[in-house]
């Protein structure tokens, strides 16, 4: 735990050459240390050569084209559209260092002191007084001394009677070496030397090794050794934890992906969402036509003939069978369904309608359908909109009349209805895991303050369609017949509560999230025994909201797992980094040493220029790291 704060301000106050940060550590401090605790880093600021910091904070809104009409999609950040951000022609460098370095963007813009005067700077640090503190200090060095060191590190942990306990830490790089030429062997003799005869040497050694299975999968195994005849051999006991960088690409992971037409629709309720809450707010984008029409759209007669068709028509139901082997074959399978709920082709029809006019003009003709016409397809999910249709065919409910955002309202309840069922068949038909909707839409945490806009509990003000009618908005509805004993009591055709709406987007984003995965998963490992664990752990954690998933570069997907065939896949490639930790100690003193490698280095190359690789006769080596870490006991 850090507890810096004051020893930042006293850095900041006495070394005003340097800058500090008081933040979580850099990449490479993190690859190093494993520790995430905030630490104070000195380096200098320069300006970044590839692109300025600021850039890595903008990410792009996409809003792809969609087949179908009432093309509801798009993100609710309207500030910047993706085809403005690609018109700010990002360069080719960065979009590659983006992809190819360890490090950050900001992490360009650190540049490292001379050796010297980061040693100096701590050694003036020890000599101040200073309030208590603890956690660590870090200082970026140039590495151009003999021992080529690039990090030195001090830990401050001071006691309550003022008496502080340093402990020391060096990184040095070591240089590019071929991967094969590296012994464990090797290693230990270098952790010796630096110990000396006076400590005793711990036998039990400890690797971290990662792999790449897919360019976005990576497998971490660890596991203990003991004695120094020990090689890099996985043992058969290691622990797994894999790690899954889905390519979000700010909303763009949709144009490629098998899964497009489920977040299409999934865009599609966004929309709808944020039509309904601008008619709430009296605002005249939500009547928009604009932005509802799709290239599909059709004439409103076409829309009444094919709801009558729905609706009057029998409709011959054969059982489903779905022969798939894969889960890409099963979204292809669901996305091609023949649909066979009435609510759900009322609203595959209803979304052909390119305005809200003639949205609200189609429901009002199956209201009337509903009443004076022989139905034969009699709805039987439980939505509002399917309860009024079946009071109406029941004669215990009067023709409402819909204002305000209720068309849109109705729209969305189906529309939530379907892309549930959507994705519950693909996962439970597959045999993957069962989605309990019931449970992943209940609230994590109460939210006391709402929008004004956020229920349906008040007459809304239809100020460009009319007047509030008595029969529209929240009014319970009497049955026309007057019957006392089938009077309908409790559908309302408002019912918006822009919180729950809120939850419902965002977990089927995750739910969407989650299958994007597993195709990844299957396509790259293809372990099925580890699905139901991926779904458990991946549903358990807080959604991201809707809008997020349009700010976000990658989704990880990280968890530790027992599997012997991925331990078998990890054999078969060669390890991409690995870190191994041993320690010596005496009654006084304890050196700890950590060896990291890994293919790429972990610094940012302008600054180390001299640390260039040169021809290496090995189609596989390692950009070598040692850290030193001596403690007083």
């Amino acid at each position: 735990m850090s507890d810096l704060a004051n020893v930042y301000q006293l850095f900041r106050s006495k070394f005003e050459d340097n800058d500090f940060q008081y933040y979580y550590p850099p990449s490479y401090i993190r690859s190093l240390t494993e520790c995430d605790d905030k630490i104070i880093f000195a380096f200098r600021k320069v300006q970044n050569h590839i692109l300025s910091s600021e850039m890595d904070t903008v990410r792009p809104k996409q809003s792809p084209n969609s087949n179908s009409s009432l093309d509801l999609t798009g993100s609710p950040l309207r500030d910047v559209s993706f085809e403005q951000f690609e018109e700010m022609n990002l360069s080719k460098e960065y979009q590659e260092s983006s992809v190819q370095n360890l490090w950050t963007v900001d992490e360009e813009t650190y540049a490292p002191l001379s050796t010297e005067k980061a040693r100096s700077l701590l050694q003036a640090f020890i000599s101040l007084e200073c309030r208590i503190g603890r956690g660590s200090i870090w200082v970026l060095c140039c590495g151009t001394d003999s021992e080529q060191k690039v990090l030195l590190q001090l830990s401050v942990n001071a006691a309550s009677n003022n008496q502080r306990h340093f402990t020391r830490g060096v990184v040095r790089f070591s240089g590019v070496q071929p991967s094969n030429s590296i012994t464990l062997g090797q290693l230990i003799d270098i952790h010796r030397q630096r110990a000396g005869e006076g400590m005793k040497f711990s036998p039990k050694i400890q690797i971290q090794q990662w792999c790449k299975l897919h360019a976005q999968i990576t497998l971490r195994l660890s596991w203990n050794t003991m004695g120094e005849g020990s090689t890099f051999a996985v043992e058969r006991n290691a622990r797994v934890r894999l790690s899954q960088e889905f390519p979000v690409n700010n909303g763009a992971f949709s144009r490629s992906s098998p899964a497009e037409y489920f977040w299409q629709q999934l865009q599609r309720l966004a929309m709808m969402r944020e039509r309904i809450m601008d008619i709430r707010a009296n605002r005249e984008s939500g009547y928009a036509r604009n932005d509802v029409c799709g290239e599909a759209e059709m004439d409103l007669e076409y829309i009444k003939q094919k709801v009558n068709n729905i609706l009057s028509s029998f409709l011959e139901v054969e059982p489903v069978t779905y022969n798939f082997s894969t889960i890409i074959d099963m979204v292809s399978l669901v996305q091609k369904r023949k649909l066979t709920d009435v609510m759900e082709r009322l609203y595959d029809a209803l979304t052909l309608c390119s305005s809200y006019e003639d949205l609200k003009a189609a429901i009002d003709y199956i209201f009337h359908l509903s009443t004076h016409s022989n139905i034969v397809n009699v709805p039987t999910n439980g939505t509002r909109f399917a309860q009024l249709i079946l009071a109406m065919i029941q004669d215990r409910l009067a023709i409402p009349l819909l204002t305000g955002s209720e068309p849109y309202e109705l729209l969305l309840e189906c529309g939530f209805s379907k892309l549930m069922n959507d994705y519950r068949t693909i996962f439970t038909e597959a045999g993957i895991y069962e989605l309990e909707f019931e449970k992943l839409f209940q609230p994590q945490v109460t939210n006391t303050r709402k929008s004004r806009y956020a229920t349906g509990n008040g007459p809304q003000l239809d100020t460009h369609h009319g007047a509030p009618s008595k029969r529209s908005a929240t009014q319970l509805f009497q049955s026309a017949a007057g019957d006392e004993r089938v009077r309908e009591k409790s559908i309302l055709l408002s019912n918006f509560d822009e919180d729950e709406v809120k939850l419902r987007l965002n977990r089927l984003a995750q739910v969407h999230l989650l299958l994007e995965h597993l195709l990844l998963l299957e396509s790259a490992v293809n372990v099925p025994s580890i699905y139901g664990r991926v779904c458990e752990l991946y549903l358990g954690r807080a959604p991201y909201s809707y809008g997020e998933v349009y700010n976000r570069r990658t989704d990880l997907l990280e968890f530790e797992l027992d599997e012997f065939m991925l331990l078998r896949k990890a054999d078969q490639v060669l390890p991409c980094a690995r870190r191994v930790t041993m320690s010596s100690a005496n009654m006084l003193q304890r050196l700890e040493t950590v060896f990291y490698q890994n293919v790429k280095p972990i610094l940012p190359g302008r600054f180390y220029p001299q640390f260039e690789c040169k021809e290496v006769d090995s189609k596989h080596e390692f950009w070598c790291y040692e850290y030193d870490r001596i403690e007083s006991l």
